[in-house]
């Protein structure tokens, strides 16, 4: 049998958390810039944020929970 890495093993333990919470990951294409620049029209980043794909890729995460709240009615 394989020796897991430390690496691999905190990959599983973040999937398994995940399938327990109900999360998936969605690999989403977007067009960079134009996302950023509507981020940036909706005062959801400023312009120092809208450089870091990573400030981009939260803002995709958060817009994707707020619709899911609206949408079902949520108040979370």
């Amino acid at each position: 049998m394989l020796a897991r890495t430390p690496a691999s093993t905190k990959k599983k333990r973040t999937y398994r958390r995940r399938q327990r919470d109900g999360a998936i990951v969605l690999g989403c294409e977007v067009r960079e810039h134009e996302f950023a620049e509507a981020l940036l029209a909706s005062r959801r980043l400023d312009e120092r944020q809208a450089l870091h794909r990573d400030h981009l890729a939260r803002a995709a995460e958060e817009i994707l929970r707020e619709f899911t709240r609206r949408w079902l009615g949520h108040n979370q």
